[in-house]
């Protein structure tokens, strides 16, 4: 084993020198960093040699005892501005009272357990107040109109379907 590490070693000794050549020739070639500094500012590492009057270290011949890798910041891209700005203001925007489905509100009395929400909405148009469905469960409240007077409608809802109806009389 080790004569077969000697032959193979011979064998590549030739190969060494100019490899070592070129190596040490790319090094030289290689672009060194320079500490440039002014009076009263922090040094400043760059990849290229300092404008004159700066302090200049070539960080190649004189290296330091840590490491430098040059970074420069790439330049931001355009900003591309998608939609036009509006100089006028937008219009005001409905109040949800003006886009309420309104129905009959004496059709209020007529509501029966078994039906759907749908046929409700379609009914009464949209409660006056309604609770947050928790799971299939919901209330919706109607609070008294013109055309049902002094009379406050609850009714609850599970699965869809009405369930109960209740009718208050407020003065």
């Amino acid at each position: 084993m080790l004569a077969m590490a000697i032959r193979n070693a011979a064998r590549l000794a030739p190969l060494a020198g100019p490899l070592l050549l070129a190596c040490a020739a790319g090094a030289a070639a290689a672009p060194g960093v320079w500490r440039c500094a002014a009076a009263g500012a922090p040094p400043v590492y760059q990849d290229r040699p300092c404008e004159p009057g700066r302090e200049q270290k070539d960080l190649a011949a004189d290296p330091p005892p840590l490491s430098i890798v040059p970074f420069e910041l790439p330049a931001p891209p355009p900003v591309a501005r998608t939609k036009p700005r509006r100089t006028e203001a937008a219009p005001p925007r409905p109040r949800r009272s003006e886009t309420r489905v309104t129905g009959d509100a004496a059709e209020r009395r007529h509501v029966r357990e078994g039906m759907s929400e749908g046929e409700v909405l379609a009914r009464l148009g949209s409660p006056d107040l309604a609770s947050p469905k928790a799971g299939r469960k919901a209330r919706w409240t109607f609070l008294p109109a013109p055309g049902d007077p002094q009379t406050l409608t609850l009714i609850r809802f599970e699965e869809g379907r009405v369930v109960a109806v209740e009718r208050v009389t407020v003065r």
